[in-house]
């Protein structure tokens, strides 16, 4: 099967484009984040004796809501990760695999130290303790699809994958309309089967998508009034 490109990461684009129109046109906020996927364990490349994928970097994008009287936030979001692996099969031959994904993840996020608040958050002009406000608890369960794509081969290789991530991040407050929102998770997720690509014993059921998963949040709000 010729890869050109995968159907569900085209989608993934188009509704990127769509939950920025939302955020600047007034429906609510958006966020823009820089996303990177650090993986528990690689792939033991047996020629080379490489270990392949270590990390996996992209962009993803979201659509912020809450409730009104507690800080209880929905942030359904996407995000487009890739990475690239090249190495010595022979000393002819160079291996050249790439890893492309797409996931979906509903996360809800609540603030510990300030749930019974009614704050105009999350920008909030930080007016207040600053940890007290921005500390915040995640929840994110998602499901993905993964492209392995060979160019030696020419063939690709796609799963979908069931996973969750847990962690805690702070939203730091950079003007009214601005939020800056760093945070980390662990991600678990279901095994991936690569044993067109990888001959050994384990190739069929790897665990390589779980590991850490970090975030750079930006969120717009263009209707600071509405909340």
């Amino acid at each position: 099967m010729k890869f050109t490109r995968s159907v569900p990461v085209i989608r993934g684009w188009l509704i990127v484009g769509y939950l920025v129109y939302m955020g600047v046109y007034g429906f609510g906020q958006v966020g823009i984040k820089a996303v990177g996927t650090f993986a528990k364990n690689r792939i033991a490349e047996i020629t080379s004796q490489e270990r392949l994928f270590s990390s996996r970097f992209g962009l993803g994008a979201d659509y912020w809501f809450r409730l009104k009287k507690y800080r209880l936030e929905f942030l359904p979001s996407i995000h487009l990760q890739y990475g690239r692996e090249r190495f010595n099969i022979t000393d002819q031959v160079v291996g050249d695999l790439s890893w492309s994904s797409l996931d979906f993840a509903p996360a809800i996020q609540f603030y510990p130290l300030d749930f019974f608040s009614d704050c105009q958050c999350p920008t909030f002009s930080k007016q207040g303790k600053f940890l007290k406000k921005g500390l915040f608890l995640s929840l994110a369960p998602g499901i993905g699809y993964h492209v392995l794509n060979s160019k030696n081969l020419n063939e690709s290789s796609g799963d979908w994958l069931l996973f969750g991530r847990a962690g805690l991040g702070l939203d730091i407050g950079l003007s009214d309309l601005l939020t800056l929102s760093p945070a980390v998770h662990y991600q678990l997720s279901q095994n991936m089967n690569w044993s067109r690509y990888f001959l050994s014993s384990n190739s069929a059921s790897l665990d390589i998508n779980s590991g850490l998963f970090l975030s750079l949040r930006l969120g717009l709000r263009m209707d600071k009034n509405r909340y």
